[in-house]
């Protein structure tokens, strides 16, 4: 019963079963497709690690431009840093230094 398949057979084979899941068991689903059910039950776990992976999100460094000539004189310094991931919006007082250094480096350290 054991067989070695393609890691396109496998996503077909759990896309489908995703699709009647509910209306048939998996032991029953690995029988009608001759697969053993640790052999599903590992691939289904492998693929979806990988496609976790594949959607995290990526960062890219970016160089800032600091020569005197390029930075525009009538900016009004801000307040406060704003950070906005997705939906969520996080403002920090500039008078925070502390923690807007502890910040970044958490954030450099992550990337």
């Amino acid at each position: 019963m054991s067989r070695k398949l393609d890691n396109a057979t496998w996503e077909e084979y759990i896309n489908k079963f995703d699709a009647c899941k509910g209306t048939i068991t998996v032991k029953d689903f690995c029988i009608e497709n001759k697969l053993t059910k640790s052999q599903f039950y590992y691939h289904k776990k492998r693929l979806e690690k990988s496609e976790v992976e594949n959607n995290a999100p990526v960062f890219h460094a970016i160089s800032l431009n600091t020569e005197e000539n390029n930075i525009d004189q009538n900016i009004i310094p801000s307040k406060e840093v704003k950070i906005s991931i997705g939906n969520a919006i996080v403002s920090i007082p500039v008078s925070e230094t502390t923690l807007i250094t502890s910040i970044i480096k958490e954030l450099v350290s992550k990337c």
